[in-house]
This record gives C-alpha cells, structure tokens and sequence, in this order.
C-alpha cells in the first residue's frame, strides 16, 4: 500500500457508478479508493469519473474472475498481460481485486495470478479478502484460522493482508422498548446494542491477523459491519466509531465498509440502512461515515507511515488480549475499557472500548504529551481525556 486510504465493499449499480452525481457523492462521503467490481466496459467508463475527482481504483474484471474460477494457472500470465495493457491508459488504478474470500484450495491459482500480475503490473497491488475467523474448517480448507493465514502468505506471497468480521448481532431484538431520552431511530439503534449478545471473536480475530502482519512484514487492512441485513442490527454512529478505531489502534494501514450501496431488496438478507438505498439515495448512515472519516483520517494519514508494535486493554482485557501494565514511556493508566495501540515513531492511539457509553483516561507518562487536534498536534490539556462512545485519540510524546 502506498496511503492510508478508505473504501468500501459493494458500490453502486453498474448504470449509477458511470453518473457524475453518484461519483461525487462517493467522494465526499471521504471515501478515497473504489472497488470497480463491473464489466471491463463499465470499469472504464467509470475510471475517468473517479479521476475527476481525485479517486482511485481497485479493478476486478472477469478475465481475472475466469482463471481464478477454472484453476487455469497456465492461463494466468497471458490474462495479466492482457488485462494490464487493456487498462493502461487510466493513471488511477491502484491494483486488481481477485476475489473474495477463498477457500485454501484455491491458493495454488491465486498465487499464479498474483505473480502474474506482479510481473506485468509491479507499481500495482493484488487484493484477496479472507475469511473472519468464524469461517468453519470446511469453508477454510484449513484446521484452524491461524494455519489459514499462514498458509495464504507462504503459498500466495500476497502484497497485503485483508479480511472482514462483522461483530454486531442481534437484529431479531430491534423492536423491544427502552427508555432513551433520543429520537425513535437513535433509540431502537440503541436498544439493539442493549438487548443482544455480539459475537465473540472480534479481538482473537484482529490479535491474530495483527500477529501475521507483523511478522511477515505485510500490511493489512479489514473490512467492517455497515449495513443492516440477515442477523446484523443497524449501528450506532458509537459502534461504527468503535469498528473503524479498533482498525487503527491495531495497525490497520486500510478501512472498507460493507457496504456502500444496498445490495438489493433480498428476501433473506433482508438489506437496509446503507449509506445509500437501492435508487442512491442518501441515508442516515452516509452522514455518519461522512463525519467518522472526516474524524478518523488526520490519524490514518499518520499511522499508516509508521509500524504497529503492541496493543493492550486497559481494564479488563478481552480474550486473546494482554492487559495494559506499562509500556513506551506511559507507566500506567487509570480507566476502563480501553485499547491503546503503540507504534514505531511514538505514536499512541487510546480509544474507548466502550461503544455505548463515554469513559476517561487518566495517563501517567514519563514526559508531556501532545494530542492531535484536527489536523496538528498540541500540547494535552493535563493528564486525563475523555472519549465518547466508540471514539480515539492520537497521542505523541
């Protein structure tokens, strides 16, 4: 990766994406990088459109889609070479998108491809996005999630590292009553995140591919929960926060929203409150991400030019998580619920884990502290903050 850049899984329909307002919108919603998942046509006449407004592109065409569904490694370097000439006269094509998440079966013909396009494209990225480690053995090809990964980066040789998990269950509640002093909407938002049970993992799941990342040398990037659909409730503006600052306190060098546009009016996935409705039309949550990525990249920006080197929770730790105790100059931490991520160029990212409620953070470091306000730091205001729910903090020293 070259930027810290954030994008989303599922756009818009292949008779929108080509519209100057669609386009625009998808900009200033602060989404810099679009996934063109269309026919090589399409792809191409929405290129300049996303140029226009300073726009980049991961490309899938169905020339890659048809090596990789057939297992036609000798295939593979004729397609790259081909569909790398065929796309050379748009400058903002960042890499190719080739599927999404595979089974280990299909690693021999991923890795074909992505040498094949290593050698054709070398500036350009490939993009492979696995399974959440709540995918099943079957679905793996693998025993276990750990030996997944692994076996993805010796056999792949991947230029980064992407998955999704998606954390927030317990639609099938939304409709009880609580007492919450909001508007009806904020309010059965809010009784969702109440009344139900998450899904368990969330933190094995970014310990573990945090872990590979690293000790491969290899960024990666994680796909969050947006839209509503199936058994996943409508988000707080909280959780989303919570989703997108986990991402960054642990290393993440990209963020990808499911999804953008809602996919359809499927009768089981049932989808609503995307960013967009079916039409394009705007809804509650493109107002949300619009602000959350407006708030979160001043410290991406940052970030994603230095290297994650520890992650603890402060409080009670959650599984698979170490218990904050001292470390990088800060001696100690009083608060609850909170993960703090340190990086290489002393950096520190506090953020509250917490997506429903407010806490503060009194630290106690070996010297001052700065705090990045908008877009530069300045000196923190003593030694305790105070984060909303979901919501972070860049510190340097």
């Amino acid at each position: 990766m070259k930027q810290f850049d954030i994008t989303y899984f599922h756009g818009p329909f292949s008779n929108f994406v080509v519209k100057d307002e669609t386009v625009r919108e998808i900009a200033a919603s602060g989404m810099t990088l679009v996934p063109l998942h269309y026919g090589t046509e399409t792809n191409k006449a929405a290129l300049p459109l996303l140029r226009r407004y300073g726009l980049r592109a991961i490309v899938s065409d169905p020339r890659i889609s048809r090596v990789y569904r057939d297992d036609d490694l000798a295939a593979a370097d004729a397609m790259a070479k081909e569909v790398v000439a065929d796309y050379a006269d748009y400058d903002n094509i960042i890499g190719w998108d080739i599927v999404d998440e595979p089974n280990a079966a299909k690693f021999p013909v991923l890795a074909a491809i992505v040498n094949a396009f290593r050698r054709y494209s070398p500036d350009m990225e490939t993009v492979i996005n696995l399974f959440p480690n709540y995918a099943s053995p079957e679905q793996l090809g693998n025993p276990d999630y750990v030996s997944h990964l692994e076996a993805f980066v010796n056999i792949v040789r991947p230029h980064l590292l992407s998955y999704d998990h998606y954390h927030f269950l317990g639609r099938e509640n939304r409709n009880q009553t609580l007492d919450l002093d909001v508007d009806e909407r904020e309010r059965l938002i809010r009784l969702s995140a109440e009344t139900t049970e998450n899904r368990g993992g969330f933190f094995e799941n970014i310990e573990d591919f945090r872990r590979i990342a690293v000790k491969y040398g290899i960024d990666p990037m994680l796909i969050v929960l947006l839209t509503e659909h199936g058994p996943y409730r409508n988000l707080t503006r909280g959780e989303l926060f919570w989703e997108v600052n986990m991402c960054l306190a642990y290393g993440m060098k990209r963020i990808s929203y499911f999804t953008y546009w809602e996919p359809s009016h499927d009768d089981h996935w049932q989808w609503t409150n995307a960013m967009c409705d079916t039409e394009g039309n705007k809804m509650p949550h493109w107002y949300d991400v619009q602000a959350i990525n407006a708030a979160i990249s001043p410290a991406g920006r940052r970030l994603f030019q230095t290297t994650s080197e520890a992650v603890f929770h402060i409080g009670t730790p959650e599984p698979a998580a170490t218990a904050f105790t001292g470390f990088g100059g800060i001696s100690a931490i009083d608060g609850e619920n909170g993960v703090i991520g340190f990086f290489s160029d002393g950096s520190v990212y506090l953020v509250n884990r917490d997506f429903q409620r407010e806490n503060t953070f009194t630290i106690h470091a070996d010297k001052p502290l700065n705090v990045l306000v908008g877009d530069a730091f300045v000196p923190m205001d003593g030694t305790s903050i105070m984060l909303g729910a979901g919501e972070a903090v860049l510190l340097k020293f």
